[in-house]
């Protein structure tokens, strides 16, 4: 080269070296106005300092960008570096120091601010991560979301596209999103980038979590997950963990499991295996329990299909309480034991299963839900399974039957459903065959179960019934219904609308045993059973009833013309009831115009009207009752009112109310007691108490007669129609007891009955103190032992007797044999001879009476005649005869004993009393003797009484006037024939007469004088001639 050249060279190298050194000194300023002139294009506000700018390095400090007052982003320092190729400047790292980022999450997009508007536009290729390397010692961003803040902690170096290396901790104290509520949230992510794939790693937890109704604590959340180059695919795993998690009034105990998955934005598929430390909820409780299976996300809907499986699976105590309850409501009805086992069984079986389910999910529209295989199997041994087919719910189409379930095991009733629907929404028919079921001695066998739902959601379901078992504490066997049952879409069952026989092949309910018989049951309403929001109801037309059987081991026959039975109160409602009980001969009757009642718990209670009937041979018939009735699964009893009358014909005695009767019957025992009232008086008249043994056939009654006391108002009439005619104007009591027993060889009775004193009147005349005690050998026939003793103050058939006894007894057919009759009589006595009277109305009765040793001073004293004084000694006979024309004396007699008497007039009559004649005639009569005195009688003793009288052998006798005329008399023989006719108690006032010459001759000394002048006779028109 030249010298100039040389110089030249020197010269531009000089200056090139100037210019370089000068450019490079000026560096800081031209870098800075290029800065801030971009960031003025940008429209960013920027405070920086460059500390250092080198070919290939820069340094920037106090970096401050966004608004000075809320700057977006701030860092100490920040460093890039640059390689300068061919194809011109490259960033190729970049590291800042502690940074802090504000950041906003908006519609799913990040805004950093002014940051946004220097990064560059979207290329509109896929993304890629930079070829930069990247060192990071801590990055504080704080972002903000309509949900909650979030800080988040971010260091770490690496070239990002493969081999960075960092980690990004989050935290927020609460974040509400649509739906949940996150409390606690903390994240610690490692970052990981290899060939151009991310891939975070690390715990994400949360103190709490709701969403709705449902609530978790302690959850935490492992989470490792690998991202595409591109960020257009993922996969990875979760593992995730709750301490516990409650949901409405469920708990759920240590949620656990993996969740695995690989996808994209169009499709994610995966698998799930959660677990369950155990659940509670107000219904049960579940112990270990497991979800596993595949899931998958697509086009918008999310799918699973997996399996369910929960150990130790229980209702809780409440429930299964309620499920063996259930069954305890039908006690004393045939399906009791069924019920009870039934349920029972199941109470126990659901205290411990194993459930397992086959179940396939699927979101979107629509919603499905599908079981295909499921089984629950408890420790008792039950089990039910579905194992073909599957069950689909749907939203909104429905649900979808159609498969085979079978259930069975551990005591419960075998049986084996089929389901056939084509479609969700249409008709599902079925089968159901369920197996003869027996338990505590009840037995349940179903014909197959026919079901069909109809277009209109209406299902109809047929079978035939066949029961037996307890009934009531006894039992019923082959009771046979056929079951038409209509089950509608608003839920309303209907069971048999249409009439229905029921029939069984023997019934037993304590002694109480029917034979076969058939029922036809009509519906009143819609159908015999209903049930409607929840609640029963459902009444019946009971029809013409004629059951037979026995009772006690007697014939029984039951009928009744109908009546009703309501289901929803068990009420019921029979008429004209009639129970015959017993063999021919010994029948007892019960019968009740209405019966209504309604089943209880213990058994059945109600009313009746128009009750009566008759026990047996008991002769009392019983009508017109009503009261109250309970039957206990044991005992029928009744009590109440009714009306008691004799069974005989005609009557023995009148009707009578019975007041607080009490009957029962009790295997083959009867008990009937009460009072036996006087209707028209209320006088209590006797307690009854009988006792009848169905099987033997036999028993007794006792009639307590605690004291009837006769009054004007209460005459022994009203009792008994025995008395009338007979006896009348009773007055006094009688007390005693009767007692009645029959068997299958006839009906006997005795009694005893007394009075202390009785007063009557009879046909023969007023009785006065009658009193004893008279023992019966047949009450009913009122037929009495021999020799009863009956003792009478007084009786007056006209002449007064005291003090008398009688020896009687009482013969069938109201006869009544008087063995002896004996009174003290004027010094004498009055006897009455054997004899047997018929009281039957129309029947003649005889009573004869014998006089003997009647002293005529002393019966004349009887009648207190102070002026008359007779001696001597009369034996006679006194025959009465009574009948329905009253009481009559034929052939009486009384004769003076030989020796004759004599009749003395004690008083004083002057002639100024009778005139000469009058006066002469008495003082020759005033006394007189006599050998012979005959008294005859006849006639009625309340009507006119025909007496004849013969006097002869007459003498004047001490203190009488004699003269010429009388002393020619008394040499004659004259014997004195007089006839009396007078009403027999006025024969006392003629017997006066004869005795008391004042009368006798007032009344006849003219009338015989004048007879004198007319005849030359002596003796009197009704003497005989004497010879």
């Amino acid at each position: 080269m030249s010298g100039a050249g040389r110089r030249i060279g020197v010269a531009v190298s000089v200056l090139a070296l100037a210019a370089g050194g000068g450019l490079w000194l000026s560096r800081i300023p031209i870098a800075t106005h290029v800065i801030d002139r971009e960031l003025a294009a940008k429209g960013v506000a920027a405070r920086y300092r460059i500390d250092d700018l080198g070919l290939g390095r820069q340094r920037l400090t106090n970096v401050v960008i966004g608004d000075p007052a809320h700057p977006d982003l701030t860092a100490d320092w920040v460093e890039t570096q640059i390689d300068l190729g061919l194809s011109g400047p490259r960033l190729v790292a970049v590291r800042a120091g502690h940074v802090r980022i504000a950041a906003r999450l908006r519609e799913g997009r990040v805004l950093l601010g002014a940051i946004d508007r220097l990064l560059p536009p979207p290329s509109g290729g896929p993304f890629a991560l930079p070829s930069l390397n990247v060192a990071v010692e801590q990055a504080r961003i704080a972002l903000d979301t309509r949900y909650g803040a979030v800080a988040m902690l971010l260091s770490g170096k690496g070239k990002l596209d493969d081999g960075f290396r960092g980690q990004l901790r989050a935290q927020a104290p609460s974040l509400t999103l649509p739906g949940c509520r996150v409390e606690g949230l903390a994240a610690a992510v490692n970052l990981r980038v290899t060939a151009s794939a991310p891939r975070l790693a690390g715990p994400v937890n949360a103190a709490g979590l709701a969403c709705g109704a449902t609530a978790a604590r302690a959850v935490a959340t492992d989470l490792d997950i690998g991202l595409s180059p591109a960020l257009d695919r993922w996969f990875g795993r979760a593992q995730v963990a709750a301490g516990r998690v409650a949901t409405g009034g469920a708990r759920l105990d240590r949620l656990a499991g993996t969740i695995r998955f690989r996808g994209d934005a169009d499709r994610t598929t995966g698998t799930a295996d959660l677990t369950l430390a155990g659940a509670a909820a107000e219904a049960g409780r579940s112990g270990a329990t497991r979800l596993a299976g595949q899931w998958r996300l697509s086009g918008g809907r999310a799918t699973l299909a997996g399996r369910l499986e929960a150990a130790q699976v229980a209702l809780s105590p409440a429930w299964r309480a309620r499920i063996a309850a259930a069954g305890r409501g039908a006690a004393g009805s045939p399906v009791a034991p069924l019920l009870a086992g039934m349920t029972e069984d199941a109470a126990r079986a659901a205290g411990n299963m194993r459930v397992g389910a086959d179940l396939a999910l699927a979101t979107g529209t629509p919603t499905l839900l599908t079981i295909e295989r499921a089984d629950l199997r408890a420790a008792t041994g039950a089990q039910a399974t579905l194992d073909s087919g599957a069950i689909t719910i749907g939203h909104p189409a429905g649900v979808q039957l159609d498969g085979r379930m079978a259930i069975g095991g551990g005591g419960l009733p075998s049986a084996t459903v089929r389901l056939a629907q084509p479609a969700p929404g249409a008709p599902v028919s079925g089968t159901a065959v369920i197996q003869p079921y027996a338990r505590g001695g009840a037995a349940l066998s179903l014909t197959p179960v026919r079901f069909t739902t109809g277009g209109g959601g209406a299902t109809r379901i047929t079978t035939r019934a066949t029961l037996s078992g307890p009934l009531a504490g006894g039992r019923v066997d082959g009771l046979r219904v056929p079951v038409a049952a209509l089950w509608d879409r608003r839920g309303r069952l209907a069971v048999n609308p249409a009439c229905t026989p029921l029939a069984f092949d023997r019934l037993a309910v304590s002694s109480l045993r029917l034979e076969a018989a058939t029922l036809t049951l009509c519906p009143t309403s819609r159908a015999l059973v209903e049930v409607a929001d929840g609640r029963l109801s459902g009444s019946a037309r009971l029809g013409t009833v004629r059951l037979a059987g026995a009772i006690g081991g007697s014939p029984l026959r039951l009928d009744s013309s109908g009546g009703t039975l309501a289901l929803v109160d068990r009420g019921f409602a029979l008429r004209d009831v009639v129970a015959l009980i017993g063999a021919p001969g010994r029948v007892t009757r019960i019968a009740a115009g209405t019966l209504d009642g309604r089943l209880t718990g213990a058994g059945a209670a109600g009313t009746f009207a128009a009750g009566g009937g008759q026990v047996a041979n008991v002769p009392l018939v019983m009508s017109a009752g009503d009261g109250k009735w309970t039957f206990d699964g044991r005992a029928l009893a009744l009590t109440g009112t009714l009306r008691v009358a004799d069974a005989a014909d005609p009557a023995r005695f009148q009707p009578m109310t019975a007041r607080d009767v009490a009957f029962s019957l009790k295997g083959d025992a009867i008990r009937a007691t009460g009072a036996l009232i006087e209707p028209t008086t209320g006088t209590a008249v006797a307690t009854v108490a009988i006792d009848h043994a169905l099987s033997r056939g036999a028993g007794q009654a006792r009639l307590t007669v605690p004291g009837i006391t006769f009054t004007k108002t209460f005459q022994p009439e009203l009792l008994t129609r025995v008395t009338y005619g007979v006896i009348a104007d009773v007055q006094g009591m009688v007390s005693g007891q009767g007692d009645i027993r029959w068997d299958a060889k006839g009906v006997s009775s005795t009694g005893s009955f007394t009075t202390p004193g009785m007063n009557l009147a009879a046909a023969f005349g007023p009785v006065e103190g009658l009193a004893g005690t008279i023992r019966f050998t047949d009450l009913l026939g009122l037929v009495s032992a021999p020799d009863q003793v009956a003792t009478v103050a007084s009786i007056n058939p006209g002449i007064a007797v005291t003090d008398g006894r009688i020896v009687y007894r009482l013969l069938p057919d109201l006869r009544v044999r008087v063995d002896a009759g004996r009174w003290p009589f004027a010094g004498g006595t009055l006897t009455l001879d054997p004899t047997v009277l018929d009281f039957d109305a129309e029947r003649t009765r005889r009573l004869t009476f014998r006089v003997q040793g009647m002293e005529a001073g002393k019966f004349l004293q009887q009648f207190d005649f102070s002026n008359l004084n007779a001696t001597g000694t009369f034996d006679g006979v006194l025959p009465m005869i009574f009948d329905d024309s009253g009481g009559r004396i034929e052939g009486g007699r009384l004769i003076a004993r030989p020796g004759g008497g004599s009749i003395a007039y004690l008083g004083e009559l002057t002639e100024k009393d009778l005139g000469f004649w009058g006066n002469l005639a008495f003082q020759s009569l005033r006394s007189l003797t006599y050998r012979s005195l005959d008294v005859q009688m006849d006639g009625p003793l309340a009507g006119e009484m025909v007496t004849g009288v013969r006097f002869t052998g007459i003498r004047q006798g001490q203190g009488a006037k004699s003269n010429f005329l009388l002393r020619r008399l008394t040499r004659l023989p004259i014997q004195f024939n007089i006839t009396i006719r007078a009403p027999f108690r006025g024969l006392i006032d003629s017997a006066a007469s004869f005795y008391d010459p004042q009368r006798l001759v007032k009344r006849n000394l003219q009338a015989l004088i004048d007879e004198q002048n007319r005849k030359t006779g002596v003796q009197p028109p009704a003497s005989e001639n004497v010879p």
